[in-house]
């Protein structure tokens, strides 16, 4: 049996691959010696002898017959083969299916999606293909299951294919395509449902209202197939995070299967010996020369790098477009004390943004050998019981990374005397901040003495500091205070372009925190604009 040679060449390392499969490995033989566990080979076999009746309809393999590499084998066993003792009933309800592009994931999904359709004993099986919108429909895996379908039944008899429905008279059963834009969500009774590209879904509706609807079936089965996104705080990440913290047994869910084709933390992503890691069909499907290609692409193109390290290697990333990639920031990470340069020539920003939220002043020094950039952050109290982001922000507050000032608002006068504090030590020429929400804090600070310009937010008034920002990182010549808050910052940022090429940090999400970049780009900005510019370089 091919799948029990894989698990066994996985744990013995005669095949490369990642912890997370070496742990779905281990795990599938302990679920062997349990007790309460049957492992059915016939049912397996069964659904095997189902996928050798799929075909393929274009390429080189066009009319031959779709066989599942060990691997994919490895999976099907994995979620067909386990049944618990005393019920008959099927072990595994969820599936957690997560590589690389071009290494058959739609195929596969196609294929279990037409198995559930004709081939799982169940009389008026609902089958259903979700997608996270209407045009994604379209290059899921739904058109390699019509197109099974057909090849299948090529004259009609058992199988009817419409544009978004398959119907298998026999058993009164249907197999249909739900987009979780669609305002049809409601009431489905599935037996199996497969969700496509999961790192896409802005929310769990979807999912959630596909497994309330399977309460009543015998053996329902979710699958969920993807690659890796950029979304670190969406749904499939989180179920990402619940799949390897079973794998890692620090949960226990023997109904859960899960297998993440992935690099292992240390790996080098150019190296192409860790690259069968994330793609399994590497030399079959996946070709090492496009590897190569797409590798190189993003070496020599920073804002490529993301897209090939989620969709070539599965790594998931912070944001979609990388702005400034993040060992460039790590290389610009050092302790920046404000007291060594005491009566030096100063810059500040303040991006006051929401006053429920994370605020930051920065204050930029100019010297003949650098820039040397220094943020205070700020969050009030009440903030830190917001559930999304506890965790985060009471270690934040914990390792003293954090000011916190009382209530459920920022206290603004927190802000100005640490700034008016600043002003002592060193010499602020200029102040930047966005007028849209800082009347009451400006005319405050303008009382004290403090040197206030106002800073423009529009993408054309970003452009200027922010490709300046990005060539003194990049050429080592920006020293950022070595403080997480700030590498956190600069991976949230994706860049928003107009027509003219202009650019502006931005975030994919509202919960993806760039305060600190603002403000030092204002402060960079302010700079910028003053007669110290031209001296200083």
């Amino acid at each position: 049996m091919s799948y029990i040679k894989y698990a066994q060449d996985v744990l013995s390392g005669e095949i490369v691959a990642g912890e997370y499969i070496k742990l779905a490995c281990e795990r599938f033989f302990e679920l062997m010696e349990k007790d309460e566990y049957e492992f059915r080979e016939d049912k397996v076999h069964e659904v095997l002898r189902f996928f050798q009746h799929l075909t393929h309809f274009k390429g080189k393999h066009s009319g031959k017959p779709f066989i599942l590499e060990p691997w994919q084998e490895f999976i099907i066993a994995s979620i067909y083969g386990f049944y618990i003792k005393e019920d008959g009933s099927r072990l595994v309800q969820t599936a957690y299916v997560e590589v690389s592009r071009k290494n058959g994931k739609s195929a596969i999904g196609a294929g279990i999606g037409l198995n559930g359709l004709i081939n799982d004993d169940e009389n008026g099986a609902e089958v259903y293909f979700a997608a996270n919108s209407k045009d994604q429909v379209k290059i899921s895996a739904w058109p390699l299951c019509s197109n099974f379908a057909e090849k299948l039944d090529p004259k009609g008899k058992h199988l009817t294919v419409l544009r978004d429905t398959i119907k298998f008279d026999k058993t009164l059963s249907w197999l249909k395509v739900l987009a979780s834009d669609s305002t049809k969500l409601d009431g489905p009774n599935p037996s199996t449902f497969i969700l496509d590209e999961y790192h896409a879904a802005k929310n769990n509706s979807m999912k959630a209202v596909l497994e309330s609807g399977q309460g009543m079936r015998d053996n329902p089965l979710a699958l969920i197939i993807t690659t890796a996104g950029f979304d670190k705080l969406g749904p499939c990440y989180q179920l990402r995070t619940t799949g390897t913290e079973i794998l890692k047994k620090l949960k226990d869910d023997d109904s859960f299967f899960v297998a993440i084709y992935s690099l292992d933390h240390g790996d080098d992503w150019k190296d192409e010996k860790v690259w069968l890691k994330s793609n399994p069909n590497l030399g079959i499907t996946v070709k090492p020369n496009y590897i190569k290609k797409e590798i190189t692409k993003a070496i020599n193109t920073p804002s490529d790098e993301v897209n090939v390290k989620t969709k070539n290697l599965n790594i998931w990333c912070d944001a979609e477009t990388v702005w400034i990639p993040e060992h460039y920031i790590l290389n610009a990470s050092k302790d920046v004390k404000l007291e060594d340069f005491k009566g030096m020539e100063a810059y500040g920003g303040v991006d006051l943004s929401s006053t429920s939220d994370l605020t930051s002043s920065a204050f930029l020094i100019p010297t003949q050998d650098a820039f040397y950039v220094k943020i205070h952050y700020y969050l009030p109290q009440a903030a830190l019981q917001e559930k999304r982001f506890k965790e985060l922000y009471s270690d934040w507050k914990r390792r003293g990374l954090i000011t916190i000032t009382p209530g459920n608002v920022v206290d603004y006068d927190y802000i100005l005397n640490d700034i008016m504090d600043v002003n002592k030590m060193l010499y602020l020429k200029a102040i930047g901040y966005d007028s849209w929400n800082a009347t009451q804090f400006v005319i405050n600070a303008t009382d004290c003495g403090l040197p206030m310009e106002p800073v423009s937010q529009t993408i054309g008034n970003f452009n200027r500091p922010t490709k300046e920002m990005e060539r003194l990182i990049l050429k080592g010549s920006m020293i950022v205070d070595n403080n997480e808050i700030n590498r956190h910052c600069f991976r949230n940022v994706v860049m928003a372009r107009d027509r003219n090429g202009n650019t502006k940090p931005s975030k994919q999400f509202e919960e993806k925190k760039i305060d600190g970049v603002i403000s030092s780009l204002m402060a960079l900005g302010v700079y910028l604009n003053s007669p110290r510019y031209s001296a200083t370089f």
